[in-house]
């Protein structure tokens, strides 16, 4: 018992007699206007940067610490903001022991009204690269050289992170709070901390095994990120990367989200999310390929699955993989992910101006590669939907060929391609269908004209560009061919159109027009076909082959043609014998040709004077010439 008392009472001693040692020797090693001194002589001569450091202090109980206020560290003279690193004060607490021997390690570190600067120059320099002042790269320094490396708590309050990239506009990132508590060495880190973006609150919660090789080519360390915006939550869980290079980690990633609103408005956009989203995938990263495997994205009701893989060799990044999803409805993803409904169209207009999302695909430039697509069924915002939807997406800079593709629709089947390119806004068109019914696009598309049957085979070879879809219709440049089999339009006689329509084209009294067939040929050019035999039909009473054009710049139509009837057929047909088509693309209006109305009522007067006598003569005398020249063939020609 008495050892063990002389024991402490002499370990109690040289205590006393250290700290007595210490606080009489630290004024002396530690001086502030020397330390300020050395601080600035370091950084000009390892950074070619000035540090300023304001009043400092020192206390000594009831631990070694330091004081510092106005510390600034300058930024490169490209960069827009002049300080690099501010911060209204800094609370350095020491290490005991190493001061005695002459050294500076630091225990804890408190920062208070810090602002930090992080800009990237046009060339791609960034402001945060500390590069020695000879140039070249610096070299990392061993754990046992890191004025950090004994570092066990550091805490930041009331600071803010800017970051500007190539001279746009700054986001501001505010730390309300955060702390990181760590074992020596930087082992076992644990890090919290409550931060705003564009007002909106965001909670983290991190733990890392090991930051001792932070910076070192190809280090990792194990742990997991947690973040929470509210009803978003974003886990991270696994090898991180610990260099600036990222390039080695394996990460798997849970986000669940009852709504991404918060975490939404968190990163400044202003959609209003409605639909809960769920997503997972394991990220993995070997020297300069990247895989993102078992993806995983519900939103809403829609899910999408897939693998992608990423290569960089310079600038040039890599892609290839694939997604599928068993049925997407276009519209109602976006819905879900806060997108605006499109507005109502405007009476008599057929396409809408909203912007397309042309800067999404030129910010691709630099990515090389092919995405395979698989869809099992794909409803396009017009309410069209395509069925085994197959494509191959390459990107090649800023240019999206997507080559081919093919699907089911309309009851039947398109191949062909597409390409975009980016900075240009332009597209280039190839397609073909075979059996696509008209009465299935009237009615998917919502329209309530009585249309059954219609059976269509197209072909198109276009270009165009534009900002939105009524630019890009407005500038069409190509061929476009159709050719319709038997339909029939059930006409209730409703109003003046289907009067003239369904006297022109049926038998007496019909309620309804029975075609046999229609042929277009319209050959665009900035949007406006031309032709003398431009569009043609053929119903069970009669022929029409039409001359005019069709504008998709203006949206409007004007065709004029013959009616032709038929052997045995006595109508308006015969009687009126031209029919003009004019007005809006939505709404066209069907009459009589004004310019020959007064020989329609010649034709008229003669019929009934003659009892329909000469009307039926006028119809078998050019029966045999409408079978000669069948208007559904004659536009292709």
């Amino acid at each position: 018992m008495k050892k063990w008392r002389r024991t402490l009472l002499w370990i109690a001693g040289i205590t006393a007699i250290a700290a007595i040692a210490g606080a009489v020797a630290l004024p002396r090693l530690v001086d502030p206007e020397r330390l300020k001194r050395v601080a600035r002589d370091k950084a000009q001569a390892a950074w070619s940067r000035d540090l300023s450091i304001g009043d400092v202090s020192l206390n000594i109980f009831p631990l070694p610490a330091l004081h510092a206020e106005a510390v600034a560290l300058e930024s490169p003279p490209w960069a827009k903001s002049r300080q690099l690193f501010t911060a209204e004060s800094v609370d350095a607490r020491l290490e005991l022991l190493p001061l005695l021997v002459g050294k500076t390690r630091l225990k804890s570190l408190q920062i208070e009204g810090a602002r930090l600067s992080l800009e990237t120059a046009v060339d791609g320099a960034k402001s945060w690269s500390l590069a020695p002042a000879g140039g070249g790269d610096a070299k990392p320094k061993s754990p046992d050289e890191g004025d950090f490396i004994n570092l066990t708590q550091l805490t930041i309050r009331n600071s803010d992170v800017s970051v500007r990239d190539k001279g746009a506009a700054a986001t501001l990132l505010h730390i309300d709070e955060a702390t990181a508590e760590a074992s020596p060495g930087l082992r076992d880190v644990r890090i919290e901390a409550t931060v705003h973006r564009n007002r909106k609150p965001m909670s983290l919660s991190a733990t890392f095994a090991d930051l001792s090789r932070v910076g070192k080519d190809g280090a990792t360390t194990e742990g997991t990120v947690d973040f929470d915006w509210g009803k978003s939550h974003l886990t991270l869980a696994g090898s991180f990367p610990l260099d600036a290079a990222a390039k080695a980690y394996a990460v798997k990633a849970d986000l669940k989200a009852a709504s991404m609103h918060d975490m939404a408005a968190f990163f400044g956009d202003t959609r209003l999310p409605t639909a809960p989203v769920t997503a997972h995938f394991i990220a993995r990263a070997t020297l300069a390929k990247t895989e993102l495997g078992d993806i995983s994205v519900a939103i809403g009701k829609h899910v999408v699955t897939g693998a992608v893989q990423l290569a960089r060799a310079g600038k040039k990044t890599t892609v290839g993989g694939r997604l599928e999803s068993t049925r997407l409805d276009w519209e109602k993803v976006l819905l879900d992910l806060g997108y605006p409904a499109l507005p109502p169209l405007a009476p008599n207009e057929l396409f809408h101006d909203n912007p397309l999302a042309w800067p999404l695909l030129a910010s691709l430039d630099g990515v090389d590669g092919t995405i395979d697509v698989k869809l099992g069924a794909l409803v396009l915002r017009n309410g069209v939907e395509m069925k085994n939807v197959k494509a191959r997406a390459a990107f090649a800079g800023d240019r999206l060929t997507v080559s081919p593709f093919a699907i089911e629709t309309l009851g039947g089947s398109a191949t062909g391609s597409l390409v975009f390119e980016g900075r240009k806004k332009a597209v280039r068109v190839n397609f073909e269908g075979t059996n696509l019914l008209l009465e299935r696009w009237f009615r998917e598309r919502g329209s309530k004209i009585p249309f059954t049957g219609g059976p269509m085979k197209v072909k198109a070879t276009l270009t165009t560009a534009g900002d939105n879809m009524k630019a890009l219709a407005a500038s069409i440049t190509g061929p476009v061919t159709i050719l319709m089999g038997p339909a029939v339009w059930a006409s209730q006689k409703a109003g003046h159109a289907e009067d003239v329509m369904a006297s022109a084209f049926s038998s007496k009294n019909s309620t309804s027009i029975d075609f046999e067939c229609i042929g277009a040929a319209l050959p665009f050019t900035a949007g406006r076909a031309n032709g003398k035999a431009l569009i043609g039909a053929r119903t069970t009473v009669s022929n029409l082959l039409t001359s005019g054009f069709v504008d998709l710049r203006e949206e409007t139509l004007e065709l004029r043609g013959r009616v032709k009837p038929k052997t045995g057929t006595v109508g308006l047909a015969t009687i009126a014998g031209d029919i003009q088509i004019t007005g809006k693309l939505r709404s066209p209006h069907a009459s009589l040709d004004p310019v020959s109305t007064p020989a329609a009522i010649v034709r008229g007067a003669a019929a009934i004077v003659t009892l329909g006598l000469s009307a039926a003569g006028t119809a078998a005398g050019t029966a045999e010439q409408a079978r000669k020249n069948d208007p559904c063939e004659v536009v292709f020609h």
